[in-house]
C-alpha cells in the first residue's frame, strides 16, 4: 500500500534557493516522476499508484500545507480549480489538471483564447465571493486545455495582501498579445519570458505592489 509520506515525502528533496525561482528537487524515488516546480513547491505523479492526482510537495524551508490544505477545503468543487483528496504537513494529494500553462503557450506559440482568461475571471470572483483573497496568480500558475482555463496554484489565497499580477497580465494579453496573433502567430523565446518576468519581479519591489504580507485572512 502507497504511503505518501514515507515513499515520496521523506525520501525526496525540494529546497528554496531563491524564493524567486523555482525550487530545486533532488532523490525522485523509483516510480515517481516530477510533473512541474514552483517558488515554494513541487509537483510529483506515480502513474501506477495515483492515476489522476498528483502530490504537491512544499520545500523543507517553505513552511506547511496546512494553509493551502484550507483553502482548498473552501473552494470545494469548482471546474477551474483542483480539488483536494487528502493533506500533510508538507503534502498535499490533489486531482491532477492536464493542459498547458500560460507561460508555456507564449513560450510555444500556442493560442490562448479570450475564454481561457474569461473563465481565470470567473474563478477569481468566486474565489472571492466565499471569503478568499485570490491572489499571486500569472502566466505559471494558470493552464489551459481546450479553450479552457484553470488555477492551479491557490497557496497565498489566505493571506491579506493585494497583488497586480493577473490584473496586468490581461492588460498585456488584450493591448498587446490578441492584436498581435490575430495577425500572425509567434512564440517568445525561454530566454526573453525569464528576462521580462525578472523584469517585473524588480517592478514589483521597486513599486511596493510586490511585498508579501504574511497576515492571514481571519476565519
Amino acid at each position: 500500500m502507497l504511503d505518501i509520506q514515507k515513499d515520496l515525502v521523506e525520501q525526496v528533496t525540494v529546497v528554496s534557493i531563491n524564493p524567486n525561482d523555482p525550487v530545486h528537487v533532488e532523490n525522485i524515488p523509483p516510480g515517481w516522476h516530477l510533473v512541474g516546480k514552483g517558488n515554494y513547491a513541487a509537483v510529483f505523479g506515480h502513474n501506477a499508484l495515483l492515476p489522476g492526482k498528483i502530490v504537491k510537495v512544499y520545500a523543507i524551508n517553505r513552511g506547511s500545507a496546512a494553509d493551502e490544505a484550507e483553502v482548498y477545503k473552501k473552494l470545494a468543487s469548482h471546474k477551474s480549480y483542483s480539488e483536494l483528496y487528502s493533506s500533510g504537513e508538507r503534502h498535499l494529494v490533489l486531482k491532477k489538471l492536464e493542459g498547458v500553462t500560460l507561460y508555456d503557450a507564449l513560450r510555444k506559440g500556442i493560442y490562448i483564447p479570450k475564454q481561457v482568461i474569461k473563465d481565470v475571471d470567473e474563478a477569481i470572483q468566486y474565489a472571492s465571493s466565499i471569503g478568499l483573497n485570490p491572489i499571486d496568480i500569472h502566466g505559471k500558475n494558470v493552464i489551459m486545455r481546450d479553450g479552457s482555463g484553470y488555477i492551479v496554484d491557490v497557496s497565498d489565497f489566505c493571506l491579506t495582501h493585494k497583488c497586480p499580477r493577473w490584473k496586468d497580465f490581461k492588460k498585456a494579453y488584450f493591448l498587446l498579445y490578441y492584436p498581435l496573433f490575430k495577425k500572425f502567430k509567434f512564440s517568445i523565446p525561454h530566454w526573453m519570458l525569464e528576462k521580462g518576468r525578472k523584469g517585473y519581479q524588480l517592478y514589483l519591489r521597486l513599486s511596493g505592489k510586490g511585498k508579501r504580507k504574511k497576515e492571514k485572512l481571519s476565519g
